[in-house]
């Protein structure tokens, strides 16, 4: 093991915030390179750089800080022109570049596009490798500048996503070795934070932040550079070491091997699917890579991150809805997400954090803001859903996979977050689940619509707290139902029993207090005076999935959602065309969510509405491919599609985002009729369909309980027809069954 050497004082030379200095810039998500390795990632240009300096929605980012903030590359002078680009799983990215005309110092002029510039990036082992490979395509030799300029702003990513601080840490001036470039921050927690930059082959200088190479290029012959960098975390009472102290290298062929094995391994032991449409397997192929690269490995188990580049980390709501989406694909999410969940699980009554005992958590973060107590995310709780979404979620893996044992081991916490809505969440004693936040720097808005505007009335004021959620009443309902069954077959008949009760009424309130007669659908929300939100909504689609309403409401919730106002042709606005607040440009106020649409589409499914079932899924496939790598962004601008059109793009969408990539698994469970019962060794296939446009669709590697099952779905006219091809493990019965 190397020894540590400290850094003589003098050479740590403080400086200003670089915050000082950068104007704010405008973020371009859709035009963004990312790889992902849990927590930490990196978003780039297409060209790879990470510009312009400070950019919001750029950089390399470690456990909610920007590591980097700054890297471009320029030739003679000039910015490299894009040829192509593409990423392999959010684990490498391949660039192509070329040059413009450049006027050397003789006057000899080299033409455009003669030479090349390959980039190969790769995310591995907390390193970021930026790899280029130079070669000359002209008759004679070459002498080219070659400048890579980088910077760190520390930022933590609160910051980055806009929070003003009114004091911050210390910087220093960056240091360079022959072949290395270290930044240095010690951040308000004490803690001291660095960014190494290691560089091969030795430039000819490095001036500031700048690194130079002379290349002298014969025809046909090659050059290479290459930078690793990596993000170091020291506690707060180290010093940071000198080149002497340095790790080892790391070996970009052995990371990115590595890596390939883990993204094999993964699918191995996942779902594969192969279908007569290759745009829908990529599809299909590309949620598979992000469910893969947003796992945070959190003690034994992987939990799913969010998004990028926002919410890289562990988030109640989206974790759980993601993994409940991701079932079809790897019931293993599911497993871990709630045993990481429980684990954090509210154990006190604190307003700062907005928490009560056996609430389940909305967001942790580890950054430096958080550290510092300047936001309440250590973790947060302000969300009104997560909780009894978690009761959902825990009987729904338990269909899917009969683990007793992880359910006697969550009993505990399953009961705490039945305590939770029983004592904490009911704030008014109506009856509802109602939500008001109470920490200063926490959510006003605790649903998934979770912006400041995102609840108005029709006149467009602002709904006032405490607001009770249609659909939160919903998930309610649910995780009360499904936990009468759980606690019944685990010997608690008489919670059982007063669950479905409680359950019971609740669904006879609901109808009475939401219910808008007038415009023949269900309210928003209830405000804190009680009043309705009369507005057209895209939250009452919840209902469906969770089952709360009756048949003929259930109906009148699907015909209404299929009309112009609320379906654009790409998916289901968050909110009515026709209504006065309504802005498609917005975060909630009438774009479009592939999640929110999933869970709709599922419980239309659910209740034999499958013909817009398969109408969305048609259009959100259609929708997909507008986008790079045919991912479906976090959402999409709720514009009206005619002939021709391309979805519009919102301009801060995540992208990967969790919940978006496990959209069309929900679906394609919803249309396909999969309905495990693994504590019964049933496998249920009812009324499966496909779209007109996918004539089969063959499954295999499905896990049901202990078992592995091959299914083949083929579609002859109107009718689909499923074919059992194999099962490996356990013994399962299948059934398929046509209720007409």
């Amino acid at each position: 093991m190397s020894t540590r050497l400290p850094i003589p004082t003098h050479e740590l030379v403080e400086i200003p915030s670089p915050f000082q200095e950068l104007p704010p810039m405008e973020p371009r998500r859709a035009d963004i390179l990312t790889l992902i390795d849990g927590k930490t990632f990196l978003c780039t240009t297409v060209a790879g750089d990470i510009t312009p300096p400070g950019a919001p929605d750029a950089g390399f980012f470690h456990d909610d800080t920007r590591f980097l903030s700054h890297l471009e590359l320029k030739v003679s002078g000039h910015r490299a022109a894009v040829l192509s680009s593409s990423t392999e799983n959010n684990i490498a990215a391949q660039i192509e570049l070329t040059t413009g005309k450049i006027t050397r110092w003789d006057d000899i002029d080299v033409p455009e596009n003669t030479i090349h510039i390959r980039r190969e990036q790769l995310l591995g082992d907390q390193v970021f490798f930026d790899c280029f490979t130079f070669e000359n395509f002209n008759l004679t030799p070459l002498q080219l500048q070659v400048e890579l300029s980088c910077d760190a702003d520390f930022a933590d990513v609160f910051q980055v996503r806009g929070s003003v601080r009114p004091k911050q840490g210390q910087f220093y001036r960056p240091i360079a070795g022959d072949r290395s470039l270290d930044f240095y921050y010690r951040g308000l927690d004490g803690v001291m934070r660095r960014t190494t930059i290691e560089m091969t082959p030795t430039p000819a200088a490095i001036v500031d932040r700048t690194a130079h190479w002379r290349v002298e290029l014969a025809p046909l012959r090659r050059f290479q550079i290459e930078l690793r960098v990596r993000p170091i975390v020291e506690p707060a009472d180290s010093l940071p070491s000198t080149d002497g102290g340095r790790e080892a290298p790391a070996d970009y062929t052995r990371i990115l091997r590595e890596r390939h094995r883990a993204y094999r391994e993964w699918c191995s032991r996942s779902t594969s699917f192969g279908s007569s449409h290759g745009l829908f397997d990529a599809v299909l192929n590309t949620a598979v890579g992000d469910f893969h690269a947003l796992r945070v490995p959190e003690g034994q188990q992987h939990i799913i991150a969010a998004g990028v580049p926002w919410f890289a980390t562990i988030f109640g709501r989206d974790s759980i809805i993601a993994a409940f989406q991701s079932l079809l694909l790897n019931p293993q999410l599911a497993l871990d997400t709630l045993r990481v969940l429980a684990r954090y699980q509210g154990r006190e009554y604190s307003d700062w954090r907005d928490e009560e005992p056996g609430k389940i958590l909305h967001e942790l973060r580890h950054g430096e803001m958080t550290r510092c107590g300047e936001v309440p995310f250590s973790p947060y709780y302000g969300s009104i859903d997560s909780t009894p979404l978690f009761l959902i979620l825990l009987s729904e893996a338990y269909n899917w996979t009969a683990d007793e044992e992880l359910v006697r081991e969550l009993l505990p916490a399953a009961y705490r977050a039945l305590d939770w809505m029983e004592q904490y969440a009911d704030l008014d004693r109506d009856g509802f689940v109602e939500y008001s936040r109470r920490s200063p720097r926490g959510l006003v808005n605790q649903g998934w619509k979770d912006s400041w505007d995102a609840n108005m009335h029709v006149d467009g004021t602002v709904a006032r707290p405490p607001i009770a959620l249609i659909e939160v009443q919903g998930y309610v309902y649910d995780a009360k139902y499904r936990m009468a069954s759980l606690l019944r077959s685990f010997g608690d008949p008489a919670r059982a029993e007063k669950l479905k009760k409680e359950a019971i009424e609740l669904a006879r309130r609901l109808d009475r207090a939401y219910w808008m007669p007038e415009r023949g659908y269900p309210a928003m929300a209830l405000d804190g005076d009680k009043r309705q939100l009369q507005v057209i909504s895209s939250n009452p689609g919840h209902l469906l999935f969770t089952r709360i309403l009756n048949r003929e409401r259930a109906r009148a919730v699907v015909n209404r959602l299929m009309r112009d106002d609320m379906f654009t042709g790409w998916g289901w606005r968050t909110l009515s065309q026709a209504e006065k607040v309504f802005n498609p440009l917005s975060y909630h106020r009438g774009s479009v969510w592939p999640h929110d649409n999933s869970l709709i589409a599922h419980g239309m499914a659910l209740n034999e509405f499958r013909r817009p079932a398969l109408q969305l899924m048609t259009a959100l496939f259609q929708a997909a491919l507008n986008f790079r790598e045919y991912r479906l962004p976090e959402l999409f601008c709720g514009m009206q599609r005619r002939e021709s059109d391309e979805p519009v793009h919102y301009p801060v969408s995540c992208s990967p985002q969790a919940w978006a990539s496990g959209a069309m698994f929900l679906i394609l469970t919803s249309v396909l009729g999969i309905r495990p019962s693994a504590p019964r060794k049933e496998l249920n296939v009812v009324n499966p369909e496909l779209p007109e446009w996918l004539d089969h669709l063959n499954i295999r590697n499905l896990q049901i309980g202990k078992s592995r099952v091959g299914l083949d779905f083929t579609r002859h006219g109107h009718r689909t027809f499923c074919n059992v091809v194999d099962v490996e493990g356990e013994r399962l019965l299948v059934n398929v069954a046509f209720k007409r």
